[in-house]
């Protein structure tokens, strides 16, 4: 593919068998293929729409002061959270991103089996009298409807692949996909920025760009975005040229980890994707879908799948998550509940 696929799921939320199967093989030709997609068609009744995200993003608009009480406490050291909350742009070298992490504790009560597991920690929430009006309903109803989104993108895979769909499905039981809120501040025409971050600035299509988001490809399963509005995110195609993901107000960019193509037998692809600054204000919100910690991730029954030693999912994210630099530090605070030797490695 030398472009991003725009897929239309409008039929997986209805009973056309036959408008479902055409839908099923568009998701697994570009899962299969590129490893990303933008999709189009969910239900009206979904609260995921461009309104319900400018309420979301609101957030950002608290000053300073109302913020440090929810940054984590790798940045305010008084802070008690560590794996939710807010990290400031103080939070990586490059200063050029601030974020806030939301789990699912904001739709549903966690297990009481999770409460020793830092992977289960509550989201830090400032009070109602200073958050934004009807931010927490708004963002709670976005979160489950991002959530149902994915749920039916997977349900497809599975059908796909040819496996049960309660794989899938049921790992998500208890499971902790985070929200997270994104600002990359504009950046001041006045000031000159040099090359002190490695790979800041790349060349795409004879003009130079800071590189906001340095090629990577994401750690998990699978990633629902809203881009709301602004370009610049892009994916590498099979022939390693850059492809840029369309904006799609009422859609979202699909994007698949490293995670889910060990799991599936390298059927389908993670793929590298990147940011590049347009010299805006520019906002974004991925929804990644993380099943709960104790979920056992073995080969799947699939023809030809090279086997791996299987291991407990959160295991893996707290051993990929530490690595980023909003969790730089946190390692020893949560040990492997089993034995762990990072998959991707080999």
């Amino acid at each position: 593919m030398s472009r991003i696929p725009v897929v239309d799921i409008a039929p997986f939320f209805g009973d056309n068998a036959e408008a479902i199967m055409k839908a099923d093989r568009e998701v697994a030709e570009a899962a299969f293929d590129i490893g990303f997609m933008a999709v189009v068609g969910y239900p009206s009744d979904l609260r995921v729409g461009p309104a319900d995200r400018d309420v979301i993003l609101k957030l950002f608009e608290l000053p300073t002061v109302v913020q440090r009480p929810f940054w984590k406490r790798n940045f305010a050291p008084e802070n008690p959270h560590i794996y939710r909350g807010w990290f400031p742009l103080d939070s990586s070298e490059a200063r050029n991103r601030e974020g806030f992490e939301i789990g699912p504790d904001i739709v549903r009560e966690m297990p009481e089996d999770g409460k020793d597991d830092l992977l289960y920690e509550p989201t830090p929430l400032p009070g109602a009298e200073v958050l934004p009006e009807g931010w927490k309903e708004t963002t709670a109803a976005y979160y489950r409807g991002v959530e149902t989104v994915g749920e039916h993108i997977l349900a497809s895979l599975s059908r796909s692949l040819g496996i049960d769909e309660s794989i899938f499905r049921g790992a998500f039981d208890d499971g902790i996909s985070t929200l997270r809120l994104l600002h990359y501040p504009k950046r001041s025409d006045d000031v000159e920025f040099t090359a002190d971050v490695p790979e800041r600035f790349v060349e795409f299509s004879g003009k130079t760009y800071e590189q906001v988001a340095r090629a990577h490809v994401d750690s998990g399963l699978l990633t629902v975005l809203a881009t709301c509005g602004v370009g610049g995110l892009q994916a590498q195609d099979s022939n390693g040229d850059w492809v840029d993901v369309p904006v799609l107000d009422d859609g979202f960019a699909i994007n698949f980890g490293g995670l889910l193509e060990l799991w599936t037998g390298g059927k389908i692809k993670a793929t590298l994707h990147r940011v590049l600054g347009q010299g805006e204000n520019r906002f974004s919100i991925p929804f990644f879908f993380e099943p709960r910690p104790s979920t056992r991730i073995a080969p799947l029954p699939l023809e030809g799948a090279q086997p791996f030693e299987p291991f407990l999912y959160g295991d893996h994210l707290w051993a990929t998550t530490t690595k980023f630099p909003e969790n730089y530090g946190l390692e020893k605070l949560r040990l492997p509940r089993a034995f762990y030797v990072d998959p991707m490695s080999s």
